[in-house]
């Protein structure tokens, strides 16, 4: 089983290393892929996608069954889902169980990917529910067979749905760039991110 946990990483922050420990634990049997957005499709970073690359192998390196996956810096233009999930398939075959782990906010854009339908037909969908929170399941998913156990996924290449309550850490990449503007001197991300940060300056200017 191959999970697929993608994201610019705009900083890494302590949320993402909880979730990836979390996904270990899910899914004892997979390897997680990290895949760090090259150039987002939908916004913009005004940090380098070399910086983020840089701090997330910093943030990941102590983890186990990790592999940091730069499938999306080996190929020009914008970092779509679809091709990403072409290029494993490449690799990896038609039989390998895929999980794409996709947060509350990824889902409800979902409609307007880039060739959203093709999605589900080359992976399974892992929905990440926040605290409290039940994320209503978008028109391109509808045809999807919703489990509960993430084992089931072990065998299934594709077409399967399975929702994970996250960690409650209330922290995002927002909120970290946040802080550093206001100089804030402890961040909610791992040590030597937070030395990293600090060593280029990084998000001085960001809103």
């Amino acid at each position: 089983m191959q999970v697929l946990f993608g994201g610019t990483f705009d900083p890494v922050h302590d949320g993402h290393i909880a979730m990836v420990d979390h996904l270990r634990v899910t899914f004892p049997s997979a390897t997680i892929h990290v895949i760090p957005n090259n150039r987002p499709p939908h916004r913009n970073s005004e940090v380098s996608a070399h910086h983020r690359l840089e701090m997330l192998q910093l943030a990941m390196s102590h983890l186990q069954d990790i592999r940091i996956n730069r499938i999306e810096f080996e190929r020009p233009g914008p970092s779509y889902t679809i091709d990403t999930l072409n290029g494993l398939r490449e690799l990896f075959g038609n039989d390998e169980s895929f999980v794409l782990v996709l947060g509350a906010d990824a889902i409800r854009k979902m409609d307007f990917w880039y060739r959203p339908r093709a999605v589900p037909l080359l992976c399974n969908i892992c929905i990440l529910n926040r605290a409290g929170e039940r994320v209503d399941i978008p028109s391109v998913l509808a045809e999807m067979n919703e489990i509960s156990d993430g084992g089931l996924l072990d065998n299934l290449p594709s077409g399967y749905l399975i929702r994970l309550q996250t960690p409650d850490l209330f922290v995002s990449s927002t909120l970290v760039r946040s802080l550093i503007t206001k100089g804030a001197k402890q961040l909610p991300v791992p040590p030597k991110v937070a030395d990293y940060l600090v060593k280029y300056n990084l998000y001085q200017n960001t809103e």
